[in-house]
């Protein structure tokens, strides 16, 4: 039996997005938060609607549609500044080995859901396709998702649809949606998953130092 782990819905996707698209100073989120447990840390957090989980090592935040995001900073062990969140929308989890012809059949299923749940929020994507796909995108920084030869070799990310950001906005991000198929899924050997995951990128010239 698929076992569904994160609870979230589609809707919830589009209530996470919609909240992104508002953020006005990404600049400043990407500069990253103060030091924890000061009332500037609180401020900031309150700023995006943003609750913290935890302020040991990573970051974790809920927001107000509760969502959970992970933040990674451009250097490991540290907050500021901020290279990207990550939110997993969607995950399912096969009981068996057997179960993974349907791990695909619910990945299909799903992914066209969350995509259009995107779209609601977002508008069109700057490109969305498969693994496969001929003008598969390389990716605009090494981080954002795997180039050709690795996805050759992994198909991961299975299927992707990513946002530009708009030309002349301070900071706006990159927004990746993804969905991963793991290895197991392609036997009947091992139970395998699969994921929908939301990735917020700062753009390329923030992970460089050159804002």
């Amino acid at each position: 039996m698929l076992t569904e782990t994160t609870g979230r819905t589609p809707q919830d996707l589009t209530a996470e997005l919609t909240d992104l698209a508002a953020v006005d100073d990404w600049p400043s989120v990407w500069a990253g938060p103060p030091q924890g447990g000061t009332r500037e840390f609180d401020e900031w957090c309150a700023r995006y609607g943003w609750e913290p989980q935890t302020t040991e090592r990573s970051l974790w935040l809920r927001t107000r549609n509760g969502g959970d995001w992970t933040s990674f900073a451009v250097w490991g062990g540290d907050w500021s500044p901020l290279a990207s969140f990550s939110h997993q929308g969607w995950h399912i989890a096969a009981g068996s080995g057997e179960e993974n012809a349907d791990v695909h059949a619910a990945a299909a299923e799903a992914w066209p859901a969350y995509l259009k749940a995107a779209e609601g929020a977002l508008g069109a994507p700057t490109w969305s396709g498969q693994w496969d796909s001929p003008d598969f995108p390389e990716p605009p920084h090494p981080t954002f998702w795997r180039d050709r030869e690795e996805r050759e070799l992994s198909r991961n990310p299975f299927r992707l649809a990513y946002w530009a950001p708009n030309a002349g906005v301070p900071g706006q991000p990159y927004i990746v949606l993804s969905q991963s198929v793991s290895f197991q899924s392609w036997t009947t050997d091992h139970p395998g998953g699969s994921a929908i995951t939301l990735n917020v990128y700062a753009p390329v010239e923030f992970l460089a130092g050159d804002q």
